[in-house]
């Protein structure tokens, strides 16, 4: 029986150093990124992550996890985060890439609201006097 590979969805970019070669972590990007596209059904998002070991004087090493997400419309949303462990790394940043796509879809929906219900003018207008 032939061994079934998940591929990656073509709308997912993963790279990095050794770190982004790892099966399991990989998964997790694919998993994450899925059910932030299911949250988001209408939108065609284009993912790019970056994951990567990295080394600060002050904190030692990191894993630093970058995701660069295109939902359409010219817009883009950028999310880095650091941490000691590389899947705390990734969840972290897709939790918020969410929070950060969430504020976007409310940015682009409350001007369409405004404009299908435009606001009554005011009748403040004054009659003439004697009138």
């Amino acid at each position: 029986m032939a061994k079934t590979r998940s591929t990656t969805p073509p709308n997912l970019h993963i790279g990095g150093d050794l770190l982004a070669m790892d099966r399991g972590l990989r998964r997790l990007i694919e998993n994450e990124a899925r059910a932030l596209e299911a949250r988001f059904p209408n939108q065609s998002i284009l993912w790019r992550v970056q994951i990567a070991e990295e080394f600060d004087p002050a904190r030692g090493h990191r894993i630093r996890c970058e995701i660069d997400a295109t939902p359409g419309e010219r817009r883009q949303i950028v999310v880095r985060e650091f941490r000691k462990d590389a899947r705390e790394a990734i969840t972290h940043a897709f939790a918020s890439a969410g929070i950060q796509l969430q504020r976007l879809r409310r940015r682009s929906i409350l001007p369409l609201a405004k404009a299908q219900h435009p606001t009554p003018a005011s009748s403040n207008t004054l009659s003439p006097a004697g009138a």
